[in-house]
C-alpha cells in the first residue's frame, strides 16, 4: 500500500510557489502579522443502509469515523494566507457474522494552501492549491469504483477587479488531475479557465454568473461506431470539452440561503460520453431556537446523453437519461466552550435508464467535535 506518492504536475507546484511570492514581500518589509490557529478533533458513528449503492439486495453497514482538522491563518495588512490539513479514518464493520461482504476501511489526507493579496484598492490576486489522497483497506472482492483509492490535486490562479457599485469581475485558471490506484482508464488531467461576474443586487441579496471551460485529457482510448453500427475502440486518447454556465443568487439575513443553477454540456470525441446536464442546488444555514444551528444542502440534476447504446460502456457512462438527487441536513448544537454535538441525515436517489444503476441510500451520522 502506498502511503505517500509524488505527482509531478507543474501548475499546482507553481500555485504553491505563488503563495510564497504573495506573502514574502510583506514578511521582508517587516509588515505586522497576526497568526490564528484552529484545531478540531471529531468522532462520529454512521449508518449507511446501501453501502454498495446496489439496485436490489442492498446491504447496510455501520462505521466509526475519526478526523483531525487544523488551520493556520497568516494575516498581513495586504494579504491573507491559510494552510489547512485534514486527516480522517473510517472503519466499517459487519452488522452480523453471517455477512460475507464488508465495505473497505478508508484513510484520507487532505492538504490545502490558499493566499490572496491586495495590489490596489480595486485589484486582488490569489492562488489556491489542494491535494487529497485516499487509501482503501480490506475492500470488497468486487471491483467497485466507490471503493477505489486515488490521488487528486488542483492548482488555481485568479485575479479579481472590483467595479463600481461593489460589482466584481474574476478571471481564473485551474489545473487539476485525478489518479486512481487501479482504474487507470479514469485518470485525467484538466485545464479550466473561467470568468465570473458578481453583483450586489440589494443590501442582503447578491447574484453572479460565470462560465467555465474544462478541457480533460483521459488515459483511456476512444470508442467509435464502425460501418455496421458496432462499437470499436480506436488508438486515440479521449478528450472532453466541458462547458458550464453557473447562475447563483444568495441571501444573507436572519438566515443564509443560496440558489445555484448549472447548465453543463460535455462534448467528447468518444462515442457515448457526450451529454447535457441541468443541476439545481439549494444551500440553507441558520440559527434555530435553543442554540441549534441548521445546515442544509439539496440538489437535483437531469442528465441526458447525446449518443445511444444499449449498455453502459464503462461504469460512469449511462447513455439515455439519468436523474440524480439528494439532500444533506445537519443539526448541530454547542455543548460547552469547546464541545459541539451534531446529527447529519443524508438521502440520495439515482434513477437511470440502465436498471442496474438505479439505487437509493440513506445515511445517519451522529458526531461529537472538540475545538482546541
Amino acid at each position: 500500500m502506498r502511503f505517500f506518492r509524488i505527482y509531478p504536475p507543474a501548475i499546482p507546484t507553481a500555485c504553491a510557489l505563488a503563495v510564497l511570492l504573495f506573502s514574502c514581500p510583506d514578511f521582508l518589509a517587516g509588515a505586522s502579522r497576526s497568526t490564528t490557529t484552529e484545531t478540531r478533533l471529531a468522532c462520529s458513528w454512521e449508518y449507511d443502509d446501501n453501502v454498495f449503492q446496489e439496485s436490489s439486495g442492498q446491504m447496510g453497514s455501520v462505521a466509526g469515523l475519526v478526523s483531525l482538522f487544523s488551520r493556520i491563518l497568516f494575516r498581513y495588512p495586504a494579504s491573507l494566507t491559510q494552510f489547512n490539513c485534514n486527516i480522517g479514518y473510517k472503519d466499517h464493520y459487519r452488522l452480523s457474522e453471517e455477512e460475507t461482504r464488508r465495505a473497505g476501511d478508508i484513510l484520507a489526507y487532505r492538504l490545502s494552501l490558499d493566499s490572496e493579496k491586495r495590489f490596489s484598492a480595486n485589484w486582488f490576486a490569489g492562488t489556491e492549491t489542494e491535494f487529497k489522497q485516499r487509501h482503501v483497506y480490506r475492500k470488497s472482492e468486487l471491483d467497485l469504483l466507490s471503493e477505489e483509492g486515488y490521488l487528486r490535486g488542483s492548482g488555481k490562479l485568479y485575479a479579481r477587479r472590483n467595479l463600481h457599485h461593489k460589482d466584481a469581475l474574476t478571471f481564473s485558471y485551474r489545473y487539476s488531475f485525478f489518479d486512481f490506484d487501479t482504474f487507470k482508464s479514469f485518470n485525467y488531467g484538466a485545464h479550466s479557465p473561467s470568468l465570473k461576474y458578481s453583483r450586489n443586487l440589494s443590501p442582503r441579496l447578491t447574484g453572479s454568473v460565470s462560465y467555465t471551460l474544462t478541457r480533460r485529457g483521459y488515459k483511456r482510448e476512444v470508442f467509435a461506431l464502425d460501418h455496421q453500427g458496432s462499437l470499436v475502440q480506436l488508438p486515440i486518447r479521449q478528450n472532453d470539452n466541458h462547458h458550464q454556465f453557473d447562475f447563483s443568487v444568495g441571501y444573507s439575513g436572519a438566515f443564509l440561503a443560496n440558489f445555484i443553477y448549472s447548465l453543463q454540456n460535455n462534448d467528447s470525441n468518444s462515442y457515448g460520453f457526450s451529454y447535457w446536464n441541468n443541476r439545481f442546488i439549494i444551500l440553507l444555514a441558520g440559527k434555530l431556537p435553543r442554540d441549534f444551528f441548521l445546515n442544509a444542502y439539496l440538489f437535483f440534476e437531469i442528465k441526458r446523453y447525446s449518443d445511444k447504446v444499449s449498455e453502459p460502456i464503462l461504469i460512469d457512462i449511462i447513455t439515455g437519461e439519468n436523474d440524480n438527487n439528494g439532500a444533506v441536513i445537519k443539526l448541530s448544537k454547542p455543548l460547552g466552550p469547546v464541545w459541539e454535538g451534531a446529527a447529519t441525515f443524508s438521502f440520495y436517489r439515482n434513477e437511470s435508464s440502465i436498471r442496474d444503476l438505479n439505487f437509493r441510500k440513506s445515511l445517519i451520522n451522529l458526531g461529537l467535535t472538540c475545538r482546541f
